[in-house]
């Protein structure tokens, strides 16, 4: 009887305790009608066969039976709730803190994320398509082999204009882009000027000009004198060479022009960025056109002449839609 009382102590006592009304089945040697568990508690809870001398016991029923019965699991405990399905976020178009890109979950989507400066190149290359279509025609309609006319020098002054019309939609300071769109005006004016022999010299002043706002858009930081000095030593010993090619009306106009164009390709390299390629190739330009010119003819130098001009050109406007960075001294 001991045995049976440990086999069924647990089970007979929560049922009457904790749930009264709840029922056990009893059996009397054979099978037998549900009764209520309150009725096994005189019996059943002190090992006796009977409770309360009038019911013969049997097997109660199976915990199983009492777990199913009250729906709960094998260990008495609800089972977790089912996870959340993920949710699909979808950053919008124009992305996070104004970046471009859409992020989200699983592999649908892919974060794409621009910088501003990556964002504006689609724009900035729809506003210098002029200046290479009017290069491209330029090259392929070959004007410096023609005769000197009106129309060879506006299909010549035509690039230089596309790309002062392109600085109306840059960033920078209102300042700095008028006096870019002003060295490129005069810079148009001097090739236009080049194209006859006669109107040379106001060629080169109003080249005079433009490098003059070129430096004045440069500024003089940081000033980087050793720059100077370095450009001093390499342009001297080419120069003193070129004015002994030169008419005497030439040289003093020439004179003044190299010094106001080795000013201009110092504040080039003291400013850096794309600022630096351009000063550096319209330098190498001047020097071509002028060997070329006054000293001894090379082979293919107009075509050096005016993609080196016009690569200078780009490089300098390009300036004025990058991000200023931080001056050093």
């Amino acid at each position: 009887m001991g045995q049976w009382e440990e086999s069924i102590w647990p089970h007979t006592s929560w049922a009457a305790e904790g749930n009264p009304g709840l029922g056990g089945r009893v059996l009397g040697g054979e099978e037998g009608p549900w009764v209520p568990s309150g009725h096994l508690i005189s019996g059943a809870r002190r090992g006796h066969p009977q409770g309360g001398g009038s019911i013969s016991l049997g097997p109660v029923i199976s915990p199983r039976v009492h777990r199913t019965l009250l729906g709960l699991t094998c260990n008495h405990m609800l089972s977790p709730p089912p996870p959340e399905p993920p949710v699909l976020t979808q950053v919008p178009f124009w992305g996070v803190n104004g970046q471009h890109g859409r992020s989200g979950g699983g592999s649908a989507w892919k974060a794409l994320l621009l910088s501003p400066s990556e964002r504006r190149q689609p724009r900035l290359c729809l506003r210098l398509s002029p200046f290479f279509v009017t290069c491209a025609a330029y090259f392929l309609l070959w004007i410096p082999q023609d005769q000197p006319s009106w129309v060879g020098a506006l299909v010549k002054c035509l690039p230089v204009l596309c790309l002062a019309g392109s600085l109306q939609a840059a960033r920078q300071d209102t300042g700095h882009r008028v006096l870019l769109q002003g060295a490129l005006l005069c810079s148009a004016v001097g090739d236009a000027c080049l194209i006859w022999p006669d109107a040379f010299l106001s060629g080169v002043a109003a080249f005079t000009v433009a490098h003059l706002l070129y430096l004045w858009a440069f500024g003089l930081t940081p000033l980087r004198p050793g720059l100077l000095l370095s450009i001093a030593l390499v342009s001297m010993p080419y120069y003193g060479l070129l004015l002994l090619h030169l008419p005497a009306s030439m040289v003093p106009a020439l004179a003044v022009y190299s010094l106001v164009l080795g000013s201009m390709l110092w504040r080039g390299l003291a400013s850096g960025g794309s600022v630096r390629g351009g000063a550096l190739l319209f330098t190498l330009s001047d020097m071509v056109l002028a060997w070329d010119t006054f000293v001894q003819p090379l082979p293919h130098a107009r075509l050096v002449v005016m993609i080196t001009y016009y690569a200078a050109q780009l490089l300098i406007t390009l300036s004025a839609f990058q991000s200023p960075r931080p001056k050093t001294h």
